[in-house]
């Protein structure tokens, strides 16, 4: 089938926009990385969502571009679009990311602040009885702890008289 320039420029064009939006994704996913501290089980299953994501778009961006016929030109549009979006892009869209999250985070703390603030007035009003509370029952658990090593070690002393006293019958 014959495929004229302006329809080869077309899909180059449409391989080098899916680099882009796979670059963009990627960046999505370095943002929660930075913000967001994991363990590497789920930084795997992140990896394996991110390719099949990347394998999604690339999917899309060949079947409805170009009818689902890979060529060579595909492969490098889609590798320029990355390298593309990576120079031009990725830090001002790293930086927005990050303040925009850390933005979000201040007014749910916030929020959260102002909802919760009854309960840790409620909570600190109760923790002033309580801690003189806990106060006096350790008191009373050292004393008698105290005691009771006083009558263990007359309790061994009697279980000497006790042996010295077989001995002796």
């Amino acid at each position: 089938m014959w495929v004229s320039v302006n329809d080869q420029a077309y899909v180059f064009l449409c391989c080098v926009l899916g680099g882009m939006i796979i670059a963009f994704i990627y960046d999505v996913f370095r943002v929660r990385r930075k913000v967001i501290e994991t363990g590497n089980i789920l930084v795997y299953f992140e990896d394996f969502i991110y390719w099949i994501i990347v394998a999604l778009v690339l999917f899309a961006v060949v079947y409805y571009s170009n009818e689902g016929e890979i060529r060579g030109y595909l492969i490098i549009g889609t590798v320029l679009g990355i390298i593309l979006y990576a120079v031009l892009l990725s830090k001002i869209v790293m930086k927005l990311f990050v303040h925009f999250i850390k933005f979000i985070y201040k007014i749910v703390v916030t929020i959260l602040g102002i909802i919760l603030f009854p309960a840790k007035i409620i909570y600190k009003t109760c923790m002033v009885p309580a801690k003189i509370i806990y106060k006096n029952i350790k008191r009373v658990f050292l004393k008698t702890k105290k005691l009771s090593k006083i009558n263990i070690e007359k309790f061994t002393g009697f279980k000497r008289i006790i042996k010295i006293i077989r001995k002796k019958i």
